[in-house]
């Protein structure tokens, strides 16, 4: 499969301390999903008229369906993993690749099915910078990084900025026209510790720049500005911004399109299984006989 080519990032410091402890939310791996009994399909009255209840119906015309589907993404979804688990173990060697990489499927909603790769490929990143690489690189590869070693513990200090910066301690107004540099520096500043002035000033430059870009680009691209401005992923929920993240998604290489074609997968099983919940849910209601009382 092709890989997006690019720069490898790695990234600098001068004072480096083992990963500080955060908080981190229990990943749950999709469960196979059971169909529900039906034990209560039809009924034949004593004139040979069909009765059935409706509700009764729904659910197992739904489990019927949900069983079906499951059979057939299930197998799909196991086999796209297992392509994409490959492209992660490539992409690691190149620092900016899996990076890039660990983006897309965060954004999508997936990465609970990988966080044994991605902590491998954050663990490498955070292992190379003690180097002044990160001098050479741009904007968007410093910010990126930056963020993802941040977000899953691993504290990164905030003076790697500073080659982006003037003598003054603002940053460069050259950078205003790196458009996705300036995006990933504002999500970047969103991970900010308290008194990390160069951070406060990341996120006033950002998204002062942001808010003049927004009214110069296309609708498509405007929209996708604005939407991270209101919502940048730290301070987001991956499942609720997933969807919106599909719809942007436009991948040229066949990892973007494995990428999207499990996360597409991954949506309809999950779904599924809170069909499947909701059913087992309204039985267990109606066999209880509250409704009644």
């Amino acid at each position: 499969m092709a890989i997006r080519q690019g720069m490898s990032a790695s990234y600098s410091l001068r004072s480096s301390t083992a990963p500080y402890n955060t908080q981190q939310t229990g990943k749950i791996r999709v469960p196979v999903i059971q169909s529900l009994p039906d034990s209560h399909k039809w009924s034949i009255a004593h004139d040979l008229t069909l009765v059935s209840n409706p509700s009764q119906d729904y659910e197992y015309l739904l489990g019927n369906r949900i069983s079906i589907v499951e059979d057939d993404v299930q197998n799909k979804h196991a086999r796209k993993l297992k392509e994409v688990r490959q492209v992660l173990s490539k992409a690691g060697e190149e620092p900016l690749e899996g990076l890039f990489l660990i983006d897309a499927i965060q954004r999508l909603g997936i990465e609970y099915h990988f966080q044994e790769e991605i902590e491998a490929i954050l663990h490498r990143q955070y292992m190379a910078i003690n180097t002044d690489v990160h001098k050479y690189k741009d904007l968007y590869e410093v910010s990126l990084g930056f963020r993802l070693l941040r977000q899953e513990g691993y504290y990164v200090p905030p003076d790697v900025f500073s080659n982006f910066n003037s003598k003054e301690g603002k940053f460069i107004g050259e950078l205003s026209k790196d458009l996705k540099g300036v995006v990933a520096l504002f999500e970047a500043s969103q991970l900010s510790i308290e008194g990390e002035d160069i951070l406060d000033e990341a996120t006033n430059f950002s998204r002062q720049v942001l808010n003049e870009w927004v009214t110069r680009l296309d609708h498509h691209q405007a929209r996708t500005v604005a939407f991270t401005l209101r919502n940048p992923y730290h301070k987001s929920l991956g499942r609720f911004i997933a969807k919106n993240f599909i719809i942007d998604f436009r991948g040229t290489n066949g990892w973007e399109n494995d990428l999207l074609a499990l996360a597409k997968m991954d949506f309809s099983l999950v779904q599924s299984i809170h069909q499947t919940e909701i059913c087992q849910v309204s039985k267990w209601w109606r066999d209880l006989g509250l409704a009644k009382e």
